[in-house]
């Protein structure tokens, strides 16, 4: 018997690391391999402080799918930490840029990578942010600080909507395709007209202009006036939005980037989260690490205007 049981102990064992492999292999994750090298460092005797959220439920983090941002981030000189509390005036007091991706209103239950079928009480497209939260990060805002705020699809749009709400932006919440166009990835190039005119676009010098960006899906956004579209969407674009138990096609936003000034403050929103990092999904490459693209360049001129340095 005992030996009986050793050996269905062995099968199961071997079941379970077999499920785990496939499972690993399925998940999208960060690029671990990517190469973040800067080979001239913008920031070599100040090093502003750089706060990942990580507080809120967050799908991409400065030690998951975000690790290759938050590794650029640090090669270039910043000083990149996680934000493991909530949003209070007192947290924020000495951080430089804020940088929130893909925060959700609650978790989804998975195991080994795989999403399973469990209800939860909170869900991912509940808010994300408690009003108070949004009055300090308006207010700190106002007063100098940076924000980039980061949501993809459903249902990440939902649950950051009132934050943007905050600074005038709309966030569409659904998956934008271009009609009879590769959309994913959707090419925003300088030949097709949708990149704006903007110094995150020109960048420093001409080296530094970015000429050719990839999203990977994501939702829609539209601004106020005074923000400046980064990455113009065109007016074919259709978004598939959730409603109740289905799916509408609606007319998408102008945009799926913005830049905006807040009084002292700056702001970049963007509606798609894979552009700015680097992973793997079933083995192939998508982001930065994707051939062919100024994904790389597209962050690190973000990060320059936030910090003034644009």
């Amino acid at each position: 018997m005992k030996k009986i049981l050793a050996i269905a102990g062995v099968v199961i064992l071997a079941a379970v690391l077999t499920l785990a492999v496939f499972a690993n292999s399925q998940r999208q994750k960060a690029d671990n391999r990517w190469d973040p090298k800067v080979i001239r460092p913008a920031f070599t005797t100040t090093h502003p402080l750089v706060v990942i959220d990580e507080a809120h439920h967050n799908a991409h983090t400065a030690g998951g799918k975000y690790r290759p941002f938050a590794r650029l981030l640090k090669a270039n000189g910043y000083n990149v930490v996680k934000g493991e509390g909530k949003f209070t005036p007192e947290n924020l007091a000495k951080t430089n840029i804020l940088v929130i991706v893909n925060a959700a209103g609650g978790t989804k239950p998975q195991i080994l990578g795989i999403n399973l079928p469990i209800p939860v009480k909170k869900t991912r497209e509940m808010p994300a942010f408690k009003r108070y939260e949004i009055r300090v990060i308006r207010s700190w805002v106002e007063l100098g600080g940076s924000l980039l705020l980061i949501a993809d699809h459903a249902p990440f749009g939902e649950s950051a909507k009132a934050l943007a709400a905050a600074f005038g932006i709309r966030m569409n919440g659904g998956y934008v395709e271009v009609p009879n166009e590769q959309s994913d990835p959707l090419l925003f190039t300088s030949e097709n007209g949708r990149l704006g005119d903007h110094p995150i676009i020109s960048g420093e010098s001409a080296d530094a202009a970015v000429k050719r960006i990839m999203t990977f899906t994501g939702q829609s956004l539209d601004g106020p006036p005074k923000a400046s579209v980064l990455l113009r969407l065109p007016d074919s674009a259709i978004e598939y939005v959730p409603e109740g138990t289905g799916i509408v096609p609606k007319h998408a936003g102008k945009a799926q980037g913005l830049a905006l000034s807040c009084r002292q403050g700056r702001i970049v929103v963007l509606g798609e989260a894979a552009m700015l990092t680097a992973q793997t999904y079933k083995g192939s490459k998508f982001g930065m690490n994707s051939p062919g693209n100024d994904n790389r360049q597209l962050a690190i001129n973000i990060m320059h205007w936030l910090s003034h340095r644009l």
